[in-house]
């Protein structure tokens, strides 16, 4: 078997369908999307590869105590322990993705990679803005009242302006040979940023490439780049018809307090090991948190719009302080590229759950070995 040329078909065609396709499985609340089939089988790969040893232990730990707090709620029933556990395996194969591109695929390879990922996510970003600026239609499925906003084939402004923050790191940090082309690219991603109007996003950008401009000591390199963002905000396009074009926009901000304030109310009655992994749902369900008849599968009742709310609520303050173990720990022995991700992904995670969104998972896991970090430190380190 050709591992690499798995590895390259599953993944490009994940980023290519996004979520645009998902099906339930045995759970309106379980959605299965191309990539989480491609991960599986990956994992599968990885294990005959790895004559079933894999062991991760930086992430070991908060593994062990999500999966404690999972097993103690009873309380919410065997279908919200089952549904719970999907979600931790499937974190946990995600997680363990890096085992498999360290062992089958080189760093050549791994760049060639991200350029093809890069591509598909600019190209497909740009197609979806201009043929099919209104995803309103999507709104049955769960998705919000997107209009004029490039939202990708993720379906989400939020997500899709932070992976493409992603590339402009990976650009700054390593461009390619060809100087017009890695500023072509660069430009694209940017611009398509730019029209995500998502302001998580773009707090993500600012704090990286402020990361970038501190690590090389330019100055000069920040203030273009304030200067340019400044520029891009007051002639930023807006549509008259559409609500999230407005960056002054309140509704959002409203909806974001009223889920951190949920979210802190549930962990503050569940200190220790909080309502248990993934079943934050069946937990916003018994406060009365959500009420719609379609409280399932809304997409508003399976977490808090921040990470670690989210890891506090579900896990409490052990699985908290394990989890900030593991970034610790990633942060410490990483490299510029990983740490200013690692940055993007912190502070845009203070008002969604990017921590957690499986297409933020891979590219970090692609970072990671790209970088070179060891990411199977000593539990003691």
């Amino acid at each position: 078997m050709n591992t690499k040329a798995v590895i390259f078909g599953l993944l490009i065609t994940s980023f290519i369908i996004g979520n645009i396709y998902r099906f339930s499985f045995f759970s309106p609340q379980v959605r299965i999307s191309f990539l989480d089939i491609s991960v599986i089988i990956l994992t599968i790969v990885s294990l005959v590869r790895n004559k079933g040893r894999i062991i991760i232990k930086s992430v070991a730990v908060f593994a062990v105590v999500s999966l404690f707090s999972l097993l103690l709620s009873t309380r919410y029933g065997l279908p919200a322990q089952m549904i719970g556990s999907f979600y931790w395996l499937r974190w946990v194969m995600y997680t363990s993705l890096p085992i498999l591109f360290a062992n089958s695929v080189s760093s050549l390879s791994l760049r060639r990679l991200m350029i093809i990922l890069s591509l598909v996510i600019i190209s497909v970003s740009w197609l979806q803005y201009i043929y099919f600026p209104d995803i309103r239609p999507w709104f049955y499925l769960g998705w919000d009242l997107h209009y004029y906003r490039v939202a990708g084939s993720f379906l989400d402004p939020g997500f899709t302006g932070l992976m493409l923050v992603f590339i402009l790191i990976y650009l700054s940090i390593s461009p390619l040979r060809s100087l017009p082309v890695s500023s072509l690219l660069w430009g694209l991603a940017y611009l398509g940023l730019a029209l995500t109007y998502s302001r998580s996003s773009y707090l993500a950008f600012l704090v990286a490439m402020a990361y970038i401009a501190l690590v090389n000591h330019s100055a000069k390199f920040f203030t273009l780049i304030l200067l340019l963002f400044t520029l891009t905000i007051f002639w930023l396009p807006r549509s008259p018809d559409g609500e999230g074009v407005k960056l002054e926009r309140t509704r959002s901000i409203q909806a974001r307090l009223d889920s951190w304030r949920n979210g802190l109310i549930i962990w503050r009655d569940h200190p220790l090991l909080g309502v248990g992994f993934n079943v934050y749902r069946y937990a916003q369900k018994e406060y009365g948190f959500i009420t719609s008849a379609d409280w399932q599968q809304t997409h508003a009742g399976s977490g808090v719009d921040s990470s670690l709310l989210f890891v506090g609520a579900t896990t409490g303050i052990i699985g908290l302080a394990a989890y900030l173990y593991y970034l610790r720990y990633l942060y410490s022995v990483s490299s510029p590229l990983l740490r200013a991700s690692l940055l993007a992904v912190l502070s845009h995670s203070l008002f969604l759950n990017s921590f957690f969104y499986p297409f933020v998972l891979v590219w970090l896991s692609l970072i990671f070995v790209f970088s070179k970090v060891d990411i199977s430190p000593p539990l003691h380190s």
